[in-house]
């Protein structure tokens, strides 16, 4: 359990510009919950340069930081996440090249991914890199998620199909 009151936490994940920020605040309107917003956003826009490979470890510690903050906080059973570490683990072996990653993460009983599928149109936005390599990208998550052996389920169509696949897999899981 990440909290006394928090029984699931729900994780968007996936490539750029599948719907994860638009979803992740939907689900916790619809369930009056919380949200974790995406640390890296904040980080890599006051970082005033291109990002490194080892500020991927920052960005790791403050996006888990944010995670225990807002779990220690919440009153509520669900913890929405607008992303988590998976983000992290793919930007390492997609953009580095690494097989070294900053963390290593068990599989959570009380954590359910949702995959966004990129099948929604790009929307460009100054901190996405890779409008053309979204298919690729989202192999590279159901991979992972699949090798480390979270519970996920993938999100597909448009918002109001994703919404509703969404608070489906919630309820079957809470």
């Amino acid at each position: 359990m990440i909290s006394q009151h928090v029984r699931l936490r729900v994780v968007l994940t996936g490539p750029e510009s599948s719907g994860k920020t638009t979803l992740a605040r939907a689900l916790a309107d619809f369930y009056s919950c919380g949200m974790v917003p995406e640390f890296a956003r904040s980080f890599l826009d006051a970082l005033r340069r291109e990002y490194h490979h080892n500020d991927l470890a920052l960005i790791a510690r403050g996006q888990a930081a944010w995670e225990r903050w807002h779990a220690a906080h919440s009153k509520h059973w669900l913890l929405v996440c607008d992303t988590d570490w998976t983000v992290i683990r793919i930007w390492e072996s997609f953009k580095y090249g690494s097989t070294q990653h900053t963390l290593h993460c068990a599989p959570a009983p009380d954590t359910l991914h949702l995959l966004c599928k990129p099948d929604i149109e790009w929307e460009p936005d100054p901190l996405r890199e890779n409008p053309d390599n979204r298919d690729e990208l989202f192999a590279l998550y159901e991979q992972l998620l699949k090798e480390t052996g979270l519970r996920y389920c993938i999100l597909s169509g448009n918002l109001t199909h994703r919404f509703q696949n969404a608070v489906s897999a919630i309820e079957k899981y809470s």
